[in-house]
């Protein structure tokens, strides 16, 4: 079968977006079938990477990208079967016989307009409705559709007919407890793998940060993450994240640790005590959340969409609310990590995902 990916992003690999496609290429290709990926051109290359054109900046991106997938027409009809990654992706397809549209999460809860919000949730349903089949990574998602599911209920599953929820799962044969860090480990590290967007709560982290030291003063703050390239709003929230920690007075203690390659993760994670996720709005089942656990870290999140899927231990997204749980977490994180990570060494391991993936494609 010939598969094409549509994606906004998958090479560099940065994120967990771009980890979840890499780990779909690769089940597909083992399974025999051939692909290729419909990206958004960055420079990147590669034989089964085809290039959306980039259109005028002043477009909206959502906007440009699907209007720049009709220049790809030729290629996309050839292809038997085509997943979309995001909803908002799918009407240049729609007419394609054989869709599959696939959600990483909530994308009209975001915080941006309301217009925007609405045009989003808008197309999420027009996908849902019209796409051959849907997969949702999170239950929250196919609750805001209509399905009746709670959260962590009927993993791997076809909850209605065509709609399946398959959640995030990891490599646990590569992200699994590994030599530390030395420099690194040295910081007794609170860890928050984010990259740079309003949405991730980065901000939140550093705010619950500054009370938790006042009583665990050994620890350090360390963020592993970037700026979203060509983002201009991900840049800017970088630059509010540094002042944020100025004015706490934390710049002795926050450390901002930059883009590290997937590969070494599993090394961040051992070297750190505690892992949080401290989403805001617009959370799938969080890969950062499965990989931390998956390594015996204990991890923290809020109790924001899709993260309710996972073994996280939850809190409410607010300063207090956060602080209150790593401290509770913090004396006990030794058994909880030990607890998170043989949970997701036994549900959320990518044989699971594999297996489900696979009905998904053949039905």
């Amino acid at each position: 079968m010939r598969i094409g990916h549509i994606t906004y992003r998958y090479k560099p690999i940065v994120g967990g977006q771009e980890v979840y496609i890499d780990s779909l290429h690769r089940i597909f290709e083992e399974a025999g079938h051939s692909q290729r990926i419909y990206q958004r051109s960055n420079g990147s290359a590669g034989d089964n990477i085809i290039s959306v054109p980039r259109l005028s900046e002043r477009l909206p991106l959502l906007l440009s990208f699907n209007l720049a997938l009709l220049s790809r027409l030729g290629s996309l009809v050839k292809e038997d079967a085509l997943i979309v990654n995001y909803p908002e992706a799918f009407p240049p397809v729609a007419w394609h016989r054989n869709t599959v549209v696939l959600s990483h999460g909530s994308t009209w809860t975001r915080l941006t307009s309301e217009r925007s919000k609405r045009i989003r949730k808008k197309l999420a349903h027009f996908a849902f409705k019209y796409a051959r089949r849907f997969v949702a990574n999170d239950t929250f998602v196919l609750r805001e559709m209509g399905i009746d599911i709670g959260p962590k209920e009927r993993m791997f599953q076809e909850v209605a007919p065509r709609k399946w929820f398959i959640p995030n799962c990891v490599e646990v044969e590569r992200f699994q407890k590994v030599e530390t860090i030395p420099e690194l480990s040295r910081l007794n590290p609170i860890l928050v793998p984010r990259n740079f967007t309003i949405s991730r709560g980065v901000d939140l982290a550093i705010r619950a940060f500054a009370s938790f030291v006042e009583r665990h003063s050994q620890t350090n703050l360390v963020i592993v993450g970037e700026a979203i390239s060509g983002v201009r709003e991900s840049a800017m929230f970088e630059s509010k994240l540094k002042s944020l920690v100025k004015e706490l007075g934390l710049e002795s203690k926050v450390y901002f640790w930059g883009r590290v390659d997937w590969g070494e993760m599993p090394a961040v994670y051992s070297s750190s005590l505690l892992t949080l996720i401290p989403s805001w709005c617009s959370e799938g089942t969080s890969l950062s959340a499965l990989e931390s656990m998956a390594c015996g870290t204990a991890t923290v999140s809020t109790n924001v969409e899709g993260l309710l899927d996972l073994p996280t231990i939850h809190c409410g997204a607010g300063v207090g609310e956060l602080e209150e749980a790593m401290e509770d977490v913090f004396v006990r994180r030794e058994v909880i990590g030990r607890e998170q990570q043989r949970i997701i060494r036994e549900i959320y391991n990518l044989e699971n995902w594999r297996k489900a993936w696979l009905k998904v494609i053949e039905q």
